[in-house]
């Protein structure tokens, strides 16, 4: 009877052993971290110009705090300077392509900090109807674009609107081009899950 009572509280033993070390590592999955692809749309113009333009991007949630992700730029815009009867006096078109990295940190829920490196190319070609004289120009630049947002991630996706200003401000810069000083970059975006992790606690 020693013997026989002995072998089945070994037994009711190691089957507890077992659902508690289960239970265990069911509770030790951390939160998922998710690849997210996404960015925003840029449209605009007014009198004589037009914007049109795509920013993607490619990010990584490490955790709660860190995103790091890759960036393009692509926009074209057109302007046309014209005169005081409607005619147009010269005009130009801008093609420009960029490629970057950002880290993006979240101190606080729904605020983040955002740096961003990038290198520019811009294609411009610009004619005039006053003389027929035409022209084209290739510039480049690198960035580092710096500044703060506002936005919500979770595992479903994320949005956000951010203000930032190139560091650099050099005089190619697509952000300086034409002005004497550097502008305000502000962007929104969103962006949808395309693979997801789970990972154990050792």
């Amino acid at each position: 009877m020693s013997f026989k009572y002995l072998i089945t509280t070994a037994f009711i033993f190691l089957n507890l052993s077992l659902v508690a070390q289960n239970t265990i590592q069911t509770n030790n999955i951390v939160a998922p971290t998710p690849i997210y692809f996404g960015g925003g749309i840029v449209l605009g113009g007014g009198s004589g110009s037009f914007q049109m333009g795509l920013n993607p991007e490619l990010v990584k949630s490490y955790n709660q705090y860190i995103d790091l992700g890759l960036a393009m730029n692509l926009y074209y815009s057109s302007y046309k300077l014209m005169d005081m009867n409607g005619n147009i006096d010269a005009r130009s078109n801008n093609t420009q392509f960029g490629l970057g990295g950002f880290l993006r940190a979240w101190p606080i829920e729904q605020f983040f900090i955002q740096v961003q490196p990038e290198y520019n190319w811009t294609f411009t070609n610009a004619k005039s109807y006053i003389n027929g004289s035409t022209g084209s120009s290739n510039v480049s630049a690198p960035s580092v674009l710096a500044g703060i947002g506002y936005g919500k991630r979770n595992e479903h996706g994320f949005t956000y609107f951010s203000v930032m200003f190139d560091l650099v401000n050099s005089l190619q810069s697509p952000y300086r081009m034409g002005q004497l000083t550097a502008q305000p970059i502000l962007r929104a975006g969103v962006g949808f899950p395309i693979f997801t992790s789970k990972k154990k606690e050792n």
